[in-house]
């Protein structure tokens, strides 16, 4: 298109000049002149067309060649490429299969050393086991021998116990021992408590007789309402079996003696010793037993 246009403009071209020049020719030689150029005009015109057609022509032949070149080698770079993705992936298939046999030997082969290791740790703790099992029947059997022997002396003991708790039940018991002051035979508030503190075992014992005992440091008595020792106790055991029997004790079932300062159980030559002297003793003494 643009070989046509130019040809058209250079015809023109000529034309003007022609038609410029024309005013000095006459009307005759113009049109000869007009002829005998527009036949050459003509003539070219067909000749440019017929090669403006052939190069058409080859351009077109040219643009399918190329065309056909192009999809051929898009056709061939396409199957090469994916003859190319195909090879990959072959050679990934083909190295995955590679590590999963090799993962799989070097389990198989962790799985066998870890089931030998099991095995063999099974073995030693049945063993142990089986030791563990012989030697604990082996001591229930010593033990069922020391036991006889063990319950043989149990019933020994027993029946020793049994003797002496009838032996003890029989003997007087001393339940509680209160202090006095000296010279007193009043029961302090602590001397309360303490004879409060046997009531229930005096209770128990309903066919035992209950003795109060009074008791003095020796210590001469030179002012107040008694003449000796002898008078003092006595009090201290009258004070501590009438507080005893305000408790609900059977009065018949309470003695009261005093003892003066003829059974210390200190040194009457100390004053912690005399302390511990001035007392009364509640004896609990049993139906027969001897005092």
């Amino acid at each position: 298109m643009k070989t046509r246009g130019t040809l058209f403009v250079a015809a023109l071209l000529v034309m003007s000049v022609a038609v410029i020049g024309c005013g000095k020719l006459d009307q005759k030689e113009f049109e000869m002149w007009k002829n005998e150029h527009v036949a050459q005009i003509d003539q070219s015109t067909t000749e440019i067309k017929a090669n403006i057609t052939k190069l058409e022509g080859k351009v077109d032949q040219n643009n399918k060649a190329n065309m056909e070149a192009i999809s051929e080698a898009k056709d061939e770079a396409i199957a090469a490429s994916q003859q190319g993705d195909a090879d990959t992936i072959a050679a990934a298939k083909q190295n995955t299969k590679e590590e999963i046999a090799k993962l799989r030997a070097e389990h198989s082969k962790d799985l066998d050393m870890a089931g030998k290791k099991a095995n063999d740790f099974a073995k030693a703790e049945d063993a142990k086991l089986q030791k563990m099992v012989s030697d604990l029947a082996n001591s229930q059997k010593a033990q069922g021998m020391d036991l006889q022997k063990v319950t043989a002396q149990i019933a020994s003991i027993l029946e020793q116990l049994s003797i002496l708790k009838d032996d003890v039940a029989s003997k007087p018991t001393l339940l509680v021992t209160v202090n006095f002051s000296s010279g007193q035979t009043s029961l302090s508030a602590k001397s309360k408590e303490m004879l409060d503190g046997v009531v229930g075992q005096i209770m128990e014992n309903p066919e035992a007789e209950i003795l109060v005992v009074g008791h003095a440091d020796g210590t001469p008595v030179l002012r107040g309402g008694y003449q000796s020792n002898w008078d003092l106790s006595q009090a201290r055991a009258n004070a501590a079996a009438k507080y005893l029997k305000s408790k609900g004790i059977d009065a018949a079932r309470v003695k009261a003696v005093g003892k003066a300062h003829t059974d210390p159980v200190a040194p009457q030559n100390t004053s912690a010793g005399r302390a511990m002297n001035r007392r009364v003793e509640v004896i609990l003494t049993p139906a027969g037993s001897m005092m």
